[in-house]
């Protein structure tokens, strides 16, 4: 419980120190999202973005497995651990 109440605190100053809208709806989104299950999620220009460039990527061939995908973090991890 007293785990909790740190935590609380700890999110309760960083929102208060916040002064970026965006990330103030991002903190909306995510804090009322149990209780919007039915309410449309509108994606920002970013976010739109993110996934059309992702889904050209996909069309032009350039994407790895997610096996790949593990191995490379395996071998970056053991590339940098201790650093």
């Amino acid at each position: 419980m007293l785990r909790n109440a740190r935590l609380k605190k700890q999110l309760i100053k960083i929102i208060r120190d916040v002064d970026n809208g965006e990330m103030l709806n991002q903190i909306a989104r995510i804090v009322h999202f149990e209780e919007k299950f039915d309410e449309l999620y509108i994606m920002s220009p970013a976010e739109t973005e993110a996934v059309e460039d992702g889904i050209r990527q996909i069309e032009n061939g350039q994407w790895i497995s997610n096996e790949e995908s593990n191995k490379r973090i395996d071998e970056w991890l053991k590339k940098y651990d201790g650093l």
